[in-house]
Formats: C-alpha cells, sequence, structure tokens
C-alpha cells in the first residue's frame, strides 16, 4: 500500500516494489503495476496507460551469475543498453544530455539521459536510464517520456532516483 508523504510543493507517494523489492517515491497520479517477466524482477510505474510515450518507469532487477560479478556490472549493463538503444533508434544515433556516476541508497550507480528517435513512432523520446550495483545483481530502471515533455518529467524522474531504497539481496 503506497504511503502519502507531503512536502512543499506536490504531495508524494511512497511504492514499494513488489517483485523488486525497490522502493521508490513518485508524485500523487502515479500508478504501479507489476510484470510477469519470467527473466527479471520488474515493476512499472505510470501515469496513464495507452498513449505512446506516455511517462513510465521500468524497475528491472537482473541477477549476476556468480563467475561475471564483479563491482563495475552496472557500468557493464548502461554500456550493453546504450548500444542496444542506438540500434533502436530510428537515427542510430543517440544524443547524449548527461552521463554521471552516483551513490543512490549506498549503491554504486550510473545514470544516463539520452535523446532518441523511436523507430516505429518516429517520435523524439528522451530515455532516462540508470544501472545501480547491488550484492549480486544490478539494478536497471528506465524511465522514458516525450522529448518535449522533458522539462517537466526530468525533475520528477530526479527525485525518484535520489528517494530509492533498494533492499539487500
Amino acid at each position: 500500500m503506497p504511503m502519502n508523504i507531503a512536502n512543499n510543493s506536490t504531495s508524494k507517494l511512497r511504492f514499494s516494489g513488489k517483485k523488486t523489492g525497490v522502493a521508490i517515491t513518485l508524485p500523487i497520479g502515479w500508478h504501479q503495476e507489476s510484470n510477469e517477466d519470467t527473466n527479471y524482477a520488474t515493476d512499472i510505474y505510470y501515469q496513464s496507460l495507452g498513449e505512446p510515450y506516455s511517462p513510465c518507469i521500468t524497475v528491472k532487477i537482473i541477477e549476476i551469475p556468480e563467475a561475471e560479478y564483479h563491482q563495475n556490472n552496472y557500468q557493464e549493463l548502461s554500456e550493453i543498453l546504450l548500444t542496444e538503444q542506438a540500434q533502436a533508434s530510428f537515427s542510430q544515433t543517440l544524443e547524449i544530455l548527461e552521463q554521471r556516476i552516483e551513490n543512490i541508497d549506498q549503491h554504486s550507480a550510473r545514470i544516463d539521459v539520452f535523446n532518441m528517435i523511436d523507430e516505429e513512432t518516429k517520435i523524439p523520446v528522451t530515455q532516462y536510464q540508470v544501472t545501480i550495483q547491488l550484492a549480486a545483481a544490478v539494478c536497471g530502471i528506465v524511465a522514458i517520456m516525450k522529448t518535449e515533455d522533458q522539462d517537466f518529467y526530468r525533475p520528477i524522474f530526479n527525485e525518484a532516483v535520489s528517494s530509492l531504497k533498494l533492499t539487500p539481496n
């Protein structure tokens, strides 16, 4: 059950990931859905369904086999995701807006924000991608929005990412 958290600007809800165990705070009006992805624990947060690129946030936990585990799995995942997105972009290139390394809930993390043209819809979209190193896994977060809406949604995504609480795995 989401908890109502009020602050000076807009009221927020604290969601606890049903599948991932990752807690996130978002403005009131966002909804949660669990995805039955058989490969990865997945939670999805959205404002409204149906409209292409209505803002949504997907949180996944990707288990790392012990033999492949190292301290920079999160960096590797970021590079893989960027390569995949460039291939899925209509223009085959990404316009990188921001890349930074952070500490999120005492875990190493990388944030990449970029623009691309969706291959199917030809809509310019902005993707906000976060990878976080966990004990035996990587938490991957992808938030997507229409590029024309990024000035409104990027601060929401920044605040949501800084609110993350990752349960030890």
